[in-house]
């Protein structure tokens, strides 16, 4: 008979350092349902892709982007690892931080060097592009020719390293970088960039970031069509579903607490859920931070004190609650701007298709019927 109420770590754990002990319940990660929603759609997109290159994954801070990349990156490898084991040279998955831009100019070179060394590539300080012609470069200006030289170079380098190692899927997290340039314009410009990327090589590409990422999807129709958005939302209070899933998460969260006595959270899960906005990330940083406070006081489980000296400033979690609504609303009134012409509860039969096409016709092709001859009585 399985013991629910079991610790999830061992008894050897407990007598091991305070940092130890705070490490292991960083390194814990729980799976929930709205991580797993968002995982599954992703797995099925890169497994299995369409015509879609471009994803973008947006949502709150700490609503899980961070845990549901390298959720996704451990089972991509797992789900890899015999083709890697046949070819040791092919590269099933790989990511990179974005960089925000100084004083509004991005700097795709930076760019390209940490995706190469995300990839484990060699000498990149000595990649040449043999192609570039002298009049190429001539055409790159005068004024930093070495610098600009090296960009188009890094790119053909990093464009054959994930041609060349097949690699399956790129992700860029803190995504919302790459849009922080001046105006419009230079937002579609980046969008068009990562879209040319991901179609030269085949490569799926998915975006992490915040509800800045949803200025991509708008910025024109080529770019919305190319790419696909997942929205990972926080949990809300009023659905009887979430407060469910939430509950289950702070059972599991508290199992793992490395303390001589389990506390009992459960009892505080309306006080928890509304000093996380609902964000699991949230939390159990929240809880990490209380841990520490109840190991500074030698104390033999969590309390209500600890909680309060580790939780956010009202301050903080209204700002987070404002982004969170303001992202959301956003969200529900572009999605709401355009209804479909029908509903799906109208059925179509063979017959009305087959009708419906015979009656378009071809474009171009004269209907079959007599030409008149010989002259017309209202001709002079």
């Amino acid at each position: 008979m399985v013991n629910t109420n079991a610790r999830a770590f061992t008894q050897e754990l407990l007598n091991k350092s305070s940092e130890d002990k705070t490490c292991y319940f960083k390194s814990i990660t729980v799976p929930h349902r709205k991580l797993k929603e968002a995982l599954d759609r992703l797995l099925i997109n890169i497994l299995e892709p369409a015509d879609t290159l471009v994803f973008l994954v947006f949502g709150v801070t700490g609503v899980g982007k961070t845990t549901l990349r390298l959720r996704l990156e451990k089972l991509l490898l797992e789900r890899f690892l015999p083709e890697l084991q046949v070819n040791p040279g092919k590269i099933a998955v790989a990511s990179v931080e974005a960089i925000p831009a100084e004083r509004g100019n991005f700097s795709h070179k930076d760019y390209y060097i940490r995706a190469l060394e995300s990839l484990n590539e060699v000498l990149i300080e000595y990649k040449s592009n043999y192609k570039l012609s002298w009049t190429d470069n001539k055409d790159l200006g005068l004024i930093n020719q070495s610098n600009r030289k090296d960009v188009p170079t890094l790119r053909r380098a990093m464009e054959k390293v994930f041609r060349y190692r097949q690699l399956r899927c790129f992700l860029v997290d803190e995504a919302q970088h790459l849009l922080m340039m001046s105006g419009g314009h230079q937002m579609l410009h980046q969008m068009n960039w990562i879209k040319s990327i991901a179609n030269l090589t085949g490569t799926v590409h998915i975006l992490f970031g915040t509800y800045e990422l949803l200025n991509c999807s708008t910025l024109n129709g080529q770019v919305g069509r190319r790419s696909e958005d997942i929205h990972l939302t926080p949990y809300q209070l009023d659905e009887a579903e979430d407060v469910t899933e939430f509950i289950r998460v702070i059972r599991t969260l508290e199992k793992h607490l490395p303390l001589e006595e389990e506390p009992y959270l459960e009892n505080y899960y309306e006080y928890l859920f509304s000093g996380s906005v609902g964000c699991v990330g949230i939390l159990k940083n929240w809880l990490t931070r209380s841990l520490r406070f109840a190991y500074e006081e030698d104390a033999a489980t969590l309390t209500i004190k600890h909680l309060e000296q580790g939780a956010f400033s009202q301050g903080r979690i209204n700002q987070i609650f404002q982004e969170s609504e303001q992202g959301q609303l956003r969200l529900k009134q572009e999605s709401s701007s355009y209804y479909f012409i029908g509903n799906l509860t109208t059925s179509v039969t063979p017959d009305v298709v087959q009708g419906a096409s015979l009656k378009k016709g071809r474009v171009g092709k004269r209907k079959p019927k007599r030409d008149p001859v010989g002259t017309q009585d209202n001709e002079s």
